[in-house]
């Protein structure tokens, strides 16, 4: 099924797909009409989900819909991936993509692998977005995120943390409603790590440089009193529809710099078109994080595309993974 192998957006909550159009604020009222967006907002929410769970929307594409199904594919992957287990305390993070599991879930189990020894309170999980357009981020503030492995608790403390304290981080629940870039991450997690853990999902729309330093450094003062609690996934995928060569050279470019930490010049690869990240906003706002924790060591662990699993090289999407860590 090729819908997993391309960030595309889809079809699945159908009550939101022109909600965006529904809260345009009359001239002259903003005031009044920016309250009440907000509560209109939060009472859809509520109508279509009660019990404030965010429901699936790519299980049955993205994934399998079935839990032995899931399990048993998650359970390869991670099988096949090579890097050794360690029992270090040192992991900030890591870079994990957001394509359907048949085509990058090989290479998102070679990140998760390393967490099987790991115990963290908090997965933050920064996410673009591929359908919203937001000012800045939108964290889901509480309940539940659903996938077919079950449900996982938000951190509602963390979640309060971010809309108090970031610029330009709002509870917006369209953000999250049909993006998949956080959701396919969720699984992994779910089987890999054994402890009862929740999640922070940041759903972002301004992915410049500029805002993400922000983000980053709100981040920072939410993890620094316990930084050994939380670990922080950055979701993305790099070039999108090139034939294979071409798409080879562009991913090199941008995993060189992902490495290096030069994010100047990866901010004008993103620009001038040389290399290609959708989530590139997750990621500077990781490396810009590390940066402030002072954990400055990245191995990049496994770089593939999808012309490597399906054959087709004319037109492919490529994936990295990686870790950050002292």
């Amino acid at each position: 099924m090729g819908v997993g192998e391309f960030c595309e957006i889809p079809q699945g909550v159908t009550a939101f797909k022109q909600a965006s159009g529904l809260f345009k604020c009359a001239r002259g009222v903003k005031p009044l009409c920016k309250i009440s967006a907000k509560a209109l907002i939060l009472q859809e929410v509520q109508l279509i989900m009660p019990d404030n769970v965010r429901e699936p929307v790519v299980q049955g594409m993205f994934y399998p819909a079935n839990k032995d199904d899931l399990s048993k594919m998650i359970a390869a992957f991670l099988h096949d991936a090579k890097p050794s287990v360690r029992d270090d305390k040192g992991l900030l993070g890591l870079i994990a993509p957001h394509a359907g599991y048949v085509y990058s879930g090989q290479c998102a189990a070679y990140a998760y692998k390393l967490l099987k020894l790991k115990k963290f309170d908090t997965i933050i999980v920064l996410g673009p977005s591929h359908s919203t357009m937001l000012n800045g981020a939108s964290v889901w503030q509480n309940g539940f995120y659903r996938t077919s492995l079950g449900d996982v608790e938000i951190d509602s403390e963390a979640a309060s943390f971010l809309l108090d304290n970031g610029r330009d981080i709002e509870f917006y629940p369209m953000a999250h409603m049909q993006e998949h870039s956080i959701e396919v991450q969720i699984p992994f997690l779910q089987y890999v790590l054994k402890n009862k853990f929740k999640i922070t999902p940041v759903v972002l729309g301004n992915q410049t440089y500029e805002y993400t330093k922000k983000l980053a450094d709100t981040i920072y003062d939410l993890i620094q009193k316990k930084p050994d609690k939380y670990l922080i996934i950055a979701s993305t995928d790099l070039s999108h529809y090139h034939t294979y060569d071409t798409a080879k050279r562009m991913d090199k470019n941008v995993i060189d710099l992902i490495k290096k930490r030069s994010l100047e010049p990866l901010t004008e690869s993103i620009k001038t078109g040389r290399g290609e990240a959708c989530g590139i906003g997750p990621v500077f706002t990781l490396l810009l994080l590390a940066e402030k924790c002072k954990t400055e060591l990245i191995d990049i662990l496994n770089v593939t595309n999808s012309g490597d699993v399906s054959g087709d090289k004319s037109r492919v999407v490529g994936y990295m993974s990686a870790e950050i860590y002292k």
